[in-house]
This record gives C-alpha cells, structure tokens and sequence, in this order.
C-alpha cells in the first residue's frame, strides 16, 4: 500500500512539474492574406521530417479558392524509388481573426478524422515565398512557386523560422522537383 501511495504522490509531483513548465508562446502568422494570390502550386523547397512525407524527394501543394472560401488542396508527391502519391483535403480558417491560421482535412482514410493545423507564417511580397508551420513546432515547410529556388533563396525565411523555435538544423532539403 505504501508503494502504491508513493506512486501516486510521484505521478502527481511529475505531473505539476510538467503542467507548471513554461510553455512557448505560438508562432505568429501574416497578419493579412490574400487567398487568390496565395492560390496556386508551391514547390516543397524544405521541410522539417515528418511521417507522412517519408522518402519524398520532390512535392507539391496546389491550393484553389472554393466557392464557400476554403481552399482546396492537393499535394504531390515524389518518392525515392519513382513512385508517387498525392492526397486531396481542404484548408479552412481556424480563427476568423487570424487569417494565416488554417486546419487543413484531407479527404482519404484515415487522414479525414484529423485536421492539421496550417499556419502561414511569412509570405514574401510578391507572393512567390512562404513558410509554414505548426503552432507545436513539430512542422515546417518552405515553399517556392518557382521550382527553380534553392535553399540559399530562403536565408529570411530560416532566420525567422529559428528566431520563433523551429529546428531548423534538421531541416531537410528536396533534391528534386515535380514537373508543373
């Protein structure tokens, strides 16, 4: 009985010790953002690793404007051995006042049970550069609409992207691109 109780008062002690522990405060997102502009195909340039782009060495996101003012999306995929995939969803605001933060579903099994979160942290001028994120850090993409741009191409974005917490020194760069 004693062991049991210890177990309980260390469970507890750990877990105040976790839930009292500074948290970092989320990214911040474009401020504004101008969907048809935005709309269009974007070259996965980099990407931090994440488990549902395993083998990929060239990608695509292609987004449109829908009629209720979501995006549709669809990303492509190139792997390692050839073969290619691609998954289709959709992207909505998460927060109306916050028009960089979107939930992207996508529409396969089991995918759809699941809406990611999206957030557009920059986003060049001319609208050709972007990086995204997610509010935990554990995602983080840099985008080109020019299947041309290398990684020297996103020295602002990498200094940003670290300045707000990403790791970036696992950052891990797409020797290819996808045809458009």
């Amino acid at each position: 009985m004693k062991l049991f109780i210890l177990l309980i008062c260390l469970f507890s002690l750990s877990w105040f010790v976790v839930s009292c522990a500074p948290k970092p405060l989320d990214p911040p997102t474009v401020a504004t953002l101008e969907k048809s502009r935005y709309a269009g195909q974007w070259h996965e340039i980099a990407r931090l690793p994440n488990p549902f782009e395993k083998d990929i060495v060239a990608a695509t996101a292609t987004y449109g404007i829908n009629p209720d003012g979501t995006f549709s999306v669809r990303n492509d995929g190139l792997k390692k051995d050839g073969t290619r995939t691609s998954i289709t969803g959709t992207a909505k605001p998460a927060d109306s006042s916050a028009p960089g933060k979107l939930l992207v579903r996508f529409d396969e099994f089991p995918a759809n049970f699941f809406a990611g979160d999206y957030w557009i942290l920059d986003v060049n001028p001319s609208y050709t550069r972007a990086l995204v994120g997610s509010p935990d850090r554990k995602f983080l993409w840099f985008l080109s609409k020019n299947p041309a741009d290398r990684q020297s191409d996103f020295k602002e974005q990498f200094i940003k992207a670290t300045s707000l917490g990403y790791e970036t020194g696992k950052v891990i760069f797409n020797p290819k691109r996808l045809p458009e």
